[in-house]
C-alpha cells in the first residue's frame, strides 16, 4: 500500500512539474493567489464585463500613472519597465561633455602640479574611466576634438574658478 501511495505521489509531482514548465505563468499566479488570465474570447463569455476583469487582474500590478500593456505568451519581466524615454545625444554633445570633463580635471590638476605630457596622459586615463571609453574611442574623440578646436573653445567658455572659492 505504501509503495502505491509513493508511486502516485511521484507521478503527481512529475505531472505538476510538467504543467508548470509548459505554463510558467500558472506558477506565479498560484503563488500570488490569482486565477489564471483568460483569453479575450473567454473573457467575453464569462459573466463579468471585460473592463472589470482587466481592472481587477491588474489593480495590484499598476501604480498610479503607469501603463502596462496586456501581454500574452512568455516574456522577460526584466525588460517590461525599461524607460523608453531615454534622451538621445548627438556626437557633438557627447564630445562636448568629454572635453569639458577633461578641461575641468586639467584645471584642478594645474592648481597643484605643473601641466605636462605625463599629466595629460593621467587626466586622459581618468576621463576614459569616467566615460568608459576604450583607447581607440579616445583616439577617435581626440581626432574629432582637435579638428573642431573643441578643447580651446571649452577653455574659453568655462569660467576660471578663483582660488579662494575652495
Amino acid at each position: 500500500m505504501a509503495k502505491i501511495l509513493l508511486k502516485s505521489a511521484v507521478l503527481f509531482f512529475i505531472v505538476l512539474s510538467i504543467y508548470l514548465i509548459v505554463n510558467p505563468s500558472a506558477c506565479s499566479n498560484m503563488v500570488s493567489g490569482r486565477e489564471r488570465s483568460m483569453s479575450s474570447s473567454e473573457q467575453n463569455t464569462a459573466g463579468q464585463p471585460m473592463t472589470e476583469q482587466t481592472d481587477s487582474l491588474s489593480a495590484g500590478q499598476q501604480t498610479e500613472g503607469e501603463y502596462t500593456p496586456s501581454l500574452e505568451g512568455i516574456f522577460d519581466t526584466n525588460t517590461l519597465n525599461e524607460d523608453s524615454f531615454q534622451p538621445v545625444y548627438s556626437q557633438q554633445d557627447i564630445d562636448y561633455a568629454i572635453a569639458s570633463r577633461y578641461v575641468e580635471l586639467e584645471r584642478e590638476y594645474a592648481k597643484n602640479n605643473p601641466v605636462g605630457k605625463d599629466s595629460s596622459k593621467e587626466i586622459a586615463f581618468i576621463v576614459m574611466d569616467d566615460f568608459e571609453m576604450s583607447p581607440t574611442e579616445w583616439e577617435d574623440f581626440l581626432t574629432r576634438a582637435t579638428a573642431t578646436d573643441l578643447f580651446n573653445q571649452i577653455r574659453r567658455e568655462m569660467p576660471l574658478q578663483p582660488q579662494s572659492a575652495q
